[in-house]
């Protein structure tokens, strides 16, 4: 990685990890708060003056390469993918080549210090004596307004103002931008790719969900340059990060889990209710993206799931017509994994659910069948 400054991996104000890619100094500050993604992935750098012999030198540079390699990956992840609804003009208004590349999304990172919502773990430069995590965090500080319209509606704006935004690292396919709301709250605003009908279906799923015995986030209609978006409340704090569940099962493989049997021991409830979920409202959108769990920042305990959330892919058409398609878990079709989920877990309707909380006649009636699969009622 040409080019890129020397810098230290922050959690917080805490030193974690000092990399330094052109000379290959990899040092690791505080092993216990590394992030996940990169657990088990580094190589304890030899001290130079033990290297005695080409085969020391080979070993060096093997590690380097794999601590090179762990770390770009992790930086990578943590950016917007130019496949992303506005990611060109994202781009375009930062002047970035539009290569798509890991390195270049590594020099990204480098620019937004690679802050996101999803945790706090930011970049420090040698030359940031004056930089401290309250300067930087995208939860207490204003946030760039012409990177959010820039993000939400795909405008073409000059860059002004603070560097401060976390729309450089908000992943997913759809137009999205953060809001802080008066109460200092941030919340996602995000838009449908049809028009305004995968917004529609993200705030009804979440009404539905309101009526069942499921944790999940809470979406609302709402209304941003008169178009349709459906937004909701940011759901990490200070103290609660997010691991997704692609970087869960790719931690527990690294370091010799079985991922299923590991998700299953933390909060086997909220994973049997997410496949239930999943058949009732014909969701085949259960990427590695949007399930995963909550860890302790101060601990860095996983502590369960965290709450349900991205449904605006549900009741599609023709999934809606196969109610034995494959699912993403454990080889079973997606009736086999909600009928199993149902004897291992109390799931149940808290609310009355009816033809007025769907959108079509044909959203009703499959989930009404479907629940009824279930032995579960609807009105």
């Amino acid at each position: 990685m040409n080019g890129v400054r020397p810098f230290t991996i922050m959690l917080k104000d805490m030193e974690v990890m000092k990399v330094d890619f052109e000379t290959l100094q990899y040092e690791i500050l505080n092993e216990k708060y590394l992030p996940y993604p990169v657990r088990g992935k580094l190589r304890r750098m030899p001290d130079p003056g033990s290297i005695k012999s080409s085969y020391d030198m080979t070993q060096s540079m093997i590690a380097a390469r794999k601590n090179e390699e762990a770390i770009v990956s992790w930086l990578a992840n943590r950016v917007l993918l130019l496949s992303r609804a506005n990611a060109k003009w994202i781009y375009n208004l930062f002047r970035f080549e539009q290569t798509g590349t890991d390195e270049q999304r590594v020099r990204i990172a480098m620019t937004c210090r690679a802050v996101s919502v999803s945790d706090s773990y930011w970049l420090k430069f040698d030359d940031d004596e004056e930089i401290t995590w309250s300067k930087v965090d995208v939860k207490q500080n204003p946030l760039n307004e012409i990177v959010a319209q820039v993000a939400l509606h795909g405008k073409s704006l000059t860059l002004q103002g603070s560097m401060i935004t976390p729309e450089l690292t908000t992943n997913g396919a759809y137009a999205k931008a953060w809001r802080r709301h008066p109460d200092g709250n941030l919340w996602l605003y995000k838009l449908g790719a049809n028009g305004n009908t995968e917004s529609r279906i993200e705030v009804m799923c979440s009404n539905l969900l309101d009526k069942m015995n499921v944790e999940h986030v809470h979406y609302e209609a709402g209304k941003d340059e008169d178009k349709y978006v459906c937004m909701c409340p940011c759901m990490t704090t200070e103290a609660k990060a997010i691991l997704t569940g692609m970087e869960f099962i790719s931690y527990c493989n690294v370091n010799g889990m079985n991922p299923e049997e590991e998700m299953f021991r933390i909060d086997r409830e909220s994973i049997y209710k997410m496949w239930i979920v999943d058949f009732l409202i014909s969701n085949r959108d259960r990427h590695g993206q949007n399930w995963g769990f909550f860890y302790d920042m101060d601990t860095m305990e996983i502590l369960g799931c965290h709450p349900l959330f991205d449904h605006n892919k549900a009741f599609e058409g023709e999934y809606m017509k196969d109610l034995d398609a494959p699912y993403q878990f454990g080889e079973m079709t997606i009736r086999q994994a909600a009928l199993k989920a149902m004897g291992e877990v109390d799931f149940r309707f808290t609310a009355p659910v009816a033809r007025e909380d769907f959108i079509t006649e044909r959203q009703y009636l499959s989930f009404k069948k479907r629940a009824g699969c279930l032995g579960l009622k609807v009105g």
